[in-house]
């Protein structure tokens, strides 16, 4: 039996589904609209808040080949290999094979030898040593691009289709209610790419054309539709804003610039192979100890979104595929419980166990007490895939030249 919990509105209720082959949907269409079993109603009301926030974590990726991090192979084999080789190791390099080799979590790694960096640079004053360090570390970080980060010519022509589908049923909310936000912490494109799919006009920060610059104030920009009468134009409900929390593959150090932030966006098209990708000035931090960067710009602004949107009323917040292992993230999740008016959907596609997150165990324990926590719990309930299908309480949106086709192909049948 596949084992998946649901705990809404304090009562944790168990739903088994009988172990089928992948390619069963029956059984599965049939499991998910099974009243009984789950709660689909009791949902629709926090999708129709006034303000509906989404937490997308690497578990979104999958369906467009990324990995999980964390549970794959060391991707720093190549590396170790190349450090072993030196004939008389100095005491820095001795460090950096043990923390390669390490079984410690992937950003545990990467923050450790950040700190070996910055303790070189800072207390030691040893800018040789540092750089070598800090070499070591762009190498680790390209080896993270290559095996966790998926390019837009792996996903583009056919493996976009839930993210489209995402797209199109959170966009089909009432006019009147706030646009929805999603908020990332995943480097990939999926996201972006899929709102051009489907032609859904986006923000994620950068305002340009041929200059993409950073700047958080154009999240705050609204699109109108120019209208002939005068009255004031129609607000374009089918907008998104998209905040990259730690970064994005698209993201570039650009000194000349000369600005607050010095970030620009470039462009990475669906024929670009990792291989051709320029690894130089890229904007990412795969580190545990993000907190210490998310207080810089341009991530401190970031975050202060992340924040203020969880304090609004009538609010909901959505978060599917987020491990609860980046500390900063979970502060600002237990900050924003002390909103009377936020509710937090969570989808775990492991069960919540002894193993867990210590964050995500508080939840759990809460959630029976606290009717504002809803968990889904198992492979099933914590599937991207599934709770974009069967979960997320909303209309699909169909274009109208879709609706015109289908009517065609009917008239002429």
């Amino acid at each position: 039996m596949i084992e998946n919990y649901i705990t809404i509105e304090g009562q944790r209720i168990e739903v088994q589904l009988k172990k089928t082959k992948a390619s069963d949907e029956k059984e599965i269409i049939a499991f998910f609209r099974n009243d009984e079993k789950i709660p689909l109603s009791k949902l629709t009301k926090y999708y129709l808040n006034e303000n509906l926030n989404f937490l997308c974590g690497s578990g979104t990726s999958s369906a467009i080949g990324g990995k999980t991090i964390n549970q794959n192979a060391n991707p720093f084999d190549s590396i170790i290999t190349e450090l072993q080789e030196i004939a008389i190791p100095k005491e820095h390099i001795i460090q950096l094979i043990k923390f390669f080799e390490s079984s410690d979590l992937l950003e545990k790694k990467f923050d450790k030898i950040n700190q070996e960096y910055l303790y070189y640079l800072n207390n030691r004053e040893d800018s040789t040593t540092a750089e070598e360090i800090k070499k070591y570390l762009d190498k680790a970080l390209k080896a993270f691009i290559e095996e966790y980060v998926p390019f837009p010519i792996e996903y583009i022509a056919d493996k976009l289709k839930i993210h489209e589908l995402f797209i199109n049923k959170i966009i089909s909310r009432k006019e009147t209610l706030n646009r929805p936000k999603i908020f990332t912490p995943n480097y990939d494109l999926a996201f972006e790419n899929a709102c051009e799919k489907i032609g859904v006009g986006y923000n994620n920060g950068f305002h340009g054309v041929h200059m993409r610059k950073f700047d958080p104030d154009t999240f705050y920009n609204e699109t109108y539709i120019k209208q002939d009468s005068i009255e004031k134009g129609k607000r374009i409900a089918t907008y998104l804003n998209i905040y990259k929390l730690h970064g994005s593959i698209s993201w570039q150090y650009a000194e000349n610039i000369d600005d607050l932030y010095n970030l620009k966006e470039i462009q990475i098209s669906d024929t670009l192979n990792k291989s051709d990708f320029s690894f130089d000035s890229l904007m990412i931090f795969p580190i545990q100890t993000k907190k210490s960067y998310s207080l810089d710009l341009p991530y401190s602004e970031l975050f202060r979104n992340f924040s203020k949107c969880l304090t609004e009323s009538q609010n909901t917040l959505v978060i599917i595929g987020y491990s609860f292992l980046d500390e900063h993230i979970n502060d600002i999740i237990r900050t924003g419980l002390y909103n009377p008016n936020l509710t937090v959907i969570i989808h775990s596609y492991s069960l919540i166990d002894d193993t867990s997150p210590l964050f995500l165990k508080t939840l759990k324990n809460r959630s029976t007490d606290d009717s504002r926590i809803i968990i889904f719990e198992g492979e099933l309930v914590g599937n991207f895939t599934n709770v974009v299908k069967y979960l997320i309480p909303l209309n699909s949106y169909i274009t109208p030249k879709d609706t015109i086709i289908e009517t065609l192909k009917g008239l002429l049948k």
